[in-house]
């Protein structure tokens, strides 16, 4: 079972209402015989389907979502994007936050031109399209290959089967089933008759009954006691490139958690690799490359624009010394801009485009930062401002209260600072410095306060409390301080 080939791991992505769930369902449904037991297929997060006698592993979970999760954490896991795209309907917001995220993970892609059962669609107009996006498809001279079909009635769907065998094959997709066990957590969640479970695909080594386990971050173990498919069928072992759902946790996993065998001796490096993502990803969480890296904090931005020519104006803009884009494009601000944001420190820059209500409850409640702007003077000029603060910290804020951590405390594989207050008071909605020897090292967000037993929303001097902040892997010490501020208006 050594370095042999395995199945591809799949993920279907693309704007809504554009069939990415009609298309999953009817794979699904062709791949399972209503005469099996109970004819239901679980949802795990993950399923098989057999074509041509090759299994294709697909992921089945929001893309966007699941793809800055597992890359935060460098848990590359998909080796095949198949980007759904309506014909009826063209390149959409979605779409195109799509091919952002297939350009950064570097991962193959097969374009998916759907409904093309309805009548007077031109699919030549949306490959247009998707060129101006450097998607390129092998009609118009590129190497993306494009298959036409419908979700509804299945037409062109093997296909597309097809195409993903022939691209795995050309990927030539290998693992090693003897080697140290690595598997990727895709969902996880509490059931009340189950426990904690979690959804992996196993990318390398073996997922066996009664495996002692353990997160590769120390913060989570398990011992399996139960390994199912999609299909609630009971399995003994797992092997490279498949799906399965373990009963075995002591808490819930991480989306993107990378889980190793407890017993197996890895080699110290090869873990560092898998924790810290390298500097030069753009999706990298800023806490990791501060505290591995030695690196200077930079600015971070997400920078949605109406239109294109706007967009390349403000990112002309950027000092790449004191800032960095994280990701920038046209159209609406979404629900996948905030998590992006979340999990790598970023704030949101609109220019002249929409911010839905729920996308604003969504950063209010994720602590993430968005302003708006129809001015685009007044833009540069506070991007200008936010880039000169890096250099002079201290630039119109006013400090408000000041602790001092002395102890640390873990729990549920959460960090608690246990603090003093030295001066004024800190409140859970305030803006935050850590700082240590007046060095700034992150700006974090309080996710909670505790005083005594209660949770309060703010704390005042001399008295003493536990913060926890909402970015997880914050690397403070005893010793450091945490300045709360706000920004003195011009």
């Amino acid at each position: 079972m050594a370095n042999q080939i395995r199945p591809p791991v799949v993920t279907i992505m693309g704007h809504v209402d554009h069939g990415k769930t009609t298309l999953l369902d009817y794979i699904r449904k062709t791949n399972v015989q209503s005469k099996e037991a109970g004819g239901i297929t679980q949802h795990i997060g993950a399923y098989q389907a057999n074509h041509q006698g090759k299994k294709i592993t697909f992921i089945d979970t929001p893309g966007h979502a699941a793809f800055a999760k597992m890359r935060q954490r460098g848990a590359e896991l998909t080796d095949i994007v198949v980007l759904v795209v309506a014909v009826n309907d063209g390149v959409k917001p979605q779409t195109i936050e799509s091919i952002r995220h297939i350009k950064q993970s570097n991962v193959s892609v097969i374009v998916a031109l759907n409904k093309t059962d309805l009548k007077d669609v031109q699919p030549d107009v949306v490959k247009g399209e998707l060129a101006e996006h450097d998607i390129l498809v092998t009609d118009i001279g590129g190497e993306v290959e494009a298959v036409e079909l419908s979700a509804k009635t299945g037409k062109g769907v093997d296909k597309l089967l097809d195409t993903i065998n022939a691209m795995a094959e050309l990927l030539d997709l290998r693992a090693d089933a003897l080697l140290p066990l690595e598997a990727i957590v895709i969902e996880s969640a509490i059931n009340q008759h189950k426990g904690c479970v979690a959804s992996v695909i196993v990318k390398q080594g073996t997922l066996k009954i009664r495996q002692e386990l353990i997160t590769a971050d120390n913060q989570t173990t398990g011992r399996v006691r139960a390994l199912t498919n999609e299909q609630g069928q009971s399995l003994q072992e797992v092997l490279p490139g498949n799906p399965a759902e373990i009963q075995s946790f002591d808490q819930v996993p991480d989306v993107g958690a990378i889980i190793h065998d407890a017993q197996a001796e890895y080699k110290q490096e090869e873990v560092i690799t898998k924790e810290v993502v390298s500097t030069d990803d753009p999706d990298a969480g800023w806490d990791f490359e501060a505290a591995f890296a030695g690196e200077k904090e930079k600015l971070k931005l997400i920078i949605k624009a109406d239109v294109r020519g706007t967009l390349e104006a403000i990112l002309q803009t950027i000092d790449e010394e004191s800032a960095e884009i994280i990701s920038s494009g046209v159209g609406i601000v979404t629900e996948s801009d905030v998590e992006l944001a979340e999990t790598t420190g970023a704030r949101i820059i609109a220019f002249n485009t929409k911010v839905p209500n729920q996308v604003k409850r969504l950063a209010k409640q994720r602590g993430v930062k968005i302003k708006e702007y129809q001015i685009i003077y007044k833009l540069i000029e506070d991007l200008q401002k936010q880039m000169l603060k890096l250099i002079e910290p201290t630039i119109d804020e006013v400090q408000t209260g000041e602790a001092e951590i002395l102890q640390i405390f873990k729990m549920k594989g959460r960090k608690i600072a246990g603090c003093k207050i030295i001066t004024g008071e800190i409140k859970k909605s305030d803006l935050l410095h850590i700082k240590r020897d007046e060095e700034i090292l992150f700006n974090p967000v309080i996710a909670s306060i505790q005083h005594n037993k209660d949770e309060v929303d703010k704390v005042t001097a001399k008295s003493e409390c536990g913060i926890t902040f909402k970015q997880k892997k914050l690397d403070f010490e005893v010793g450091d301080k945490i300045t709360a501020y706000y920004v003195e208006d011009d």
